[in-house]
């Protein structure tokens, strides 16, 4: 019990060092040696809007960047999941990136998911 009352205060709680996620920014789920792009969306006020996709295998291995007034902040690990979602890596335990995006961040995923097509 304890630890799925930490994973909720985890997902209501902005990522360490990215306190929110302005409009213009850009978020790239990309491999972990961040040679291949599996995903660009681009926020606009508060949508985010798809910009290019590739299929990703499902419980891969991935990084979640972010592009904030023209620079990327460090990458993010997590892993891919069959509903479309990332779990990220943060302080030890496993947090939806989807529940990130649209709780804490307060964006529109269409669908509801971050990675539009998994295999």
């Amino acid at each position: 019990m304890r630890g799925f009352v930490l994973a909720l205060i985890l997902a209501l709680t902005p990522l360490p060092n990215l306190p929110l996620i302005p409009s213009g920014s850009e978020i790239r789920v990309v491999s972990p040696d961040l040679l291949s792009v599996f995903v660009v969306w681009e926020v606009d006020s508060r949508q985010m809007i798809l910009r290019g996709q590739a299929p990703v295998q499902v419980g891969r291995d991935v990084r979640v960047m972010f592009r904030i007034d023209g620079g990327f902040r460090p990458p993010y690990s997590g892993t891919t999941t069959a509903s479309g979602d990332v779990l990220l890596a943060v302080d030890g335990d496993r947090v939806s990136l989807n529940e990130l995006l649209t709780r804490t961040y307060r964006l529109e995923l269409p669908r509801g998911r971050v990675l539009p097509q998994v295999r």
